[in-house]
């Protein structure tokens, strides 16, 4: 009986002595030190770009929307530029959905965020990525594709020459440049493609009701898959962009049509997604119906817009600014730029 004793109450010990190890030794502090990674505790950064211009020239003779192209986009090679400056300033592109979690019954708790020590962590987004019919002689791409299974660009050169490249918009430069530098990316996350439906998707126009649809349709789902594999998220960018976002009037009956449409011809393609992308940066302010009535349709992560890094858990939806690289933010707030990711560029 006493031997049974001393060996059960020596096999306690030896237990004791193992759980006390394992708490040690999976204790935060350990992980870390076996990941290679470190608890991060600072701001957060969400950038977000349109359709990047090819051509220039094509878009300042566009004199319809050589404005709207010079205050909202960017070209080509100034984004490269500012990606290798985000990277040269040790930024990193994370996914947005590992900021937080959802329990069973639809609260949100904010994630513990571990990245490799020094680095900072981005989240980049694309906003209206369909190129709509009026940017088609703007020195922009025409759609996005895929080569050999890669996710590229078919580009309408000046000449008319249709081609394609792996550099004409910011899905294939990121896509590049990540492959080139992969420690720009955790776990290989990319960016959220914020998408309408009013003119279609990724230019495919998959808002069409006749055949000429059904082979659109058809043809964009395989770029979808591709860009899913590849580190890309959808979000919901509203079905139209009308401007009765802007102005704050759209009433909950034009929105749940809105929401209707966005689900029925865009989600259907890109699979179902919780992130509302605020057209114009409209998210609605707390206690609006016009929130609730997203959250009720299942969106409960919203971006908005602005410099002021704006980042708030509520009990079951998210909300966080992001701020527009553009023609307009590098020429009116060059300094605030460089101060928040050291770009530097004119």
């Amino acid at each position: 009986m006493r031997k049974i004793f001393l060996s059960g109450l020596l096999f306690a010990v030896i237990l004791g002595s193992g759980y006390f190890f394992a708490q040690n030794f999976f204790s935060p502090k350990v992980a870390e030190a076996e990941s290679g990674l470190v608890k991060y505790n600072g701001k957060i950064q969400h950038i977000f770009v349109h359709s990047l211009i090819i051509y220039p020239e094509k878009a300042q003779s566009d004199t319809d929307n050589a404005t709207g192209y010079r205050d909202n986009m960017i070209t080509v090679k100034q984004f490269e530029t500012i990606i290798q400056e985000l990277y040269d300033n040790n930024f990193i592109l994370i996914n947005s959905q590992s900021l937080y979690s959802f329990n069973a019954n639809g609260k949100i708790k904010q994630n513990t965020l571990y990245l490799p020590k020094g680095k900072r962590p981005l989240i980049l987004s694309l906003d209206d990525l369909s190129y709509y019919p009026y940017m088609k002689n703007g020195g922009f791409a025409n759609k996005l594709v895929l080569d050999n299974g890669i996710v590229k660009t078919e580009v309408i050169t000046p000449e008319g020459k249709k081609t394609i490249t792996n550099d004409g918009d910011a899905v294939p430069i990121v896509d590049e440049f990540v492959k080139e530098h992969p420690d720009f990316s955790q776990d290989g996350a990319k960016g959220i493609i914020a998408l309408t439906g009013f003119q279609g998707i990724l230019g495919y126009r998959t808002q069409l009701k006749n055949a000429q649809g059904d082979v659109e349709r058809a043809s964009v789902l395989p770029v979808v898959d591709a860009l899913k594999k590849t580190g890309w998220i959808f979000a919901s960018h509203s079905f139209t962009h009308n401007q009765v976002f802007l102005r704050e009037t759209i009433s909950t009956a034009e929105l749940a049509k809105d929401i209707s449409k966005w689900k029925a011809q865009v989600e259907s393609l890109v699979g179902p997604t919780n992130i509302f992308v605020g057209p114009f940066g409209e998210v609605f302010k707390e206690g609006d119906s016009r929130r609730q009535q997203l959250i009720d349709a299942g969106f409960n992560v919203f971006y908005g817009v602005g410099l002021d890094g704006y980042f708030k858990f509520f009990s079951d939806h998210f909300v966080m600014n992001r701020i527009d690289i553009d023609g307009y933010r590098l020429t009116h707030n060059p300094k605030t730029l460089f101060r928040m990711f050291g770009i530097s560029m004119k």
